[in-house]
């Protein structure tokens, strides 16, 4: 669902930015801090937004065919937010009998800082890449003084569950020598590839990850998508826009049970195992977990069930909701204005 409306720039937005900065916490409850960042007026779409969103047709068709689904995981139009000269380089990453691509994201004053983030770029498990979100994880690096390692992972149903993990996995591994602190992160189908990371990590003794930072992440597979996690009638909007919301919602209903087929790839796996699931994984394992989402992403609602599990166990959660928003909002870095502040607040949280 892209169009040239990434490429334009919101009316008003550094006063919006402004707005949105001084807005603070909504609640602190149950080892969750939440900040409900609303539009004004409330519950209704970011106009950039609702130019996308209103062109979805009744009863929507998303193509199954890869090519199609790969060219609709496209971007252009992204602005570079930094202020301070970059060191942006490629690398590749031999570790653990894998060869992985990375981006390495620095200040060219902070080249040996102690602290990493390893992050995966969104795209339904079949797509994206890590140029994607480069402008967005610049910003990331500056913000937050931290050297940022942007994985070109595997992309399936090529290189099928679990070789992005894997490939994940191989680029802490090799990092565990050179930093003290290193986080994990990820957007949409990277935010949940992160997590079966950290998992991993832990279990197999490479480390601790110390945080982690998760843009609208896909946390389930093989979904009831007639369960309360799709349930868009729980969702305020105006009454105007409620029919194009529940449109988008059927075009992601269908998106999950496609990037759900071609990520395991036949494979006889149980889709319910905490690698591909992390909503049913072990709260306990993902300690300092910011998750920032939309508040119409078709994914706020399972998000929003994660975080609470995590919070409530590890005490150390904080949960972001963006209002208008809806999904792969990192499209619209430099363009909508709370796209900048989810990306330095989500800095200064890691």
């Amino acid at each position: 669902m892209l169009n040239d409306t990434t490429t334009k720039q919101s009316l008003g937005y550094e006063d919006e930015l402004r707005r949105l900065q001084s807005l603070r916490v909504t609640s602190v409850e149950d080892g969750v801090t939440s900040w409900i960042k609303d539009r004004d007026p409330a519950h209704t779409f970011e106009p950039l937004v609702w130019e996308t969103v209103a062109e979805i047709e009744e009863n929507p068709q998303l193509p199954t065919d890869l090519f199609s689904l790969r060219q609709g995981t496209e971007t252009s139009g992204q602005k570079d937010l930094t202020h301070v000269e970059m060191k942006v380089e490629m690398q590749q990453i031999v570790s653990m009998n894998r060869r992985v691509r990375v981006i390495r994201i620095a200040r060219m004053d902070h080249l040996t800082a102690d602290k990493a983030l390893i992050y995966f770029h969104g795209g339904a498990y079949y797509g994206g890449t890590p140029e994607d979100v480069l402008l967005a994880l610049k910003f990331v690096a500056e913000q937050a003084n931290c050297v940022v390692y942007n994985v070109d992972y595997a992309l399936a149903p090529e290189q099928p569950y679990p070789a992005g993990i894997l490939d994940g996995l191989a680029v802490v591994a090799a990092m565990v020598k050179d930093y003290r602190h290193i986080s994990v992160g990820g957007d949409s189908a990277g935010g949940s590839i992160a997590l079966a990371v950290s998992q991993l990590c832990r279990s197999m003794g490479i480390c601790a990850i110390d945080s982690h930072l998760l843009f609208y992440p896909t946390l389930i597979q093989g979904s009831d998508l007639n369960g309360p996690l799709w349930d868009d009638g729980s969702i305020e909007i105006v009454p105007e826009q409620r029919d194009a919301l529940h449109r988008s919602y059927q075009l992601f209903e269908q998106l999950d049970t496609i990037m759900s087929g071609y990520y395991v790839a036949d494979q006889p796996v149980d889709l319910t195992a905490p690698l591909l699931s992390p909503l049913l994984a072990n709260p306990k394992c993902f300690r300092n977990t910011t998750l920032l989402v939309g508040e119409y992403d078709p994914f706020r609602l399972q998000d929003e069930a994660f975080i609470k599990q995590v919070g409530r166990v590890n005490d150390d959660a904080n949960y972001f909701c963006y209002g208008g928003i809806s999904h792969a909002f990192l499209n619209f870095t430099g363009n909508v204005p709370a796209v900048e502040d989810a990306l330095a607040t989500a800095a200064r949280l890691l």
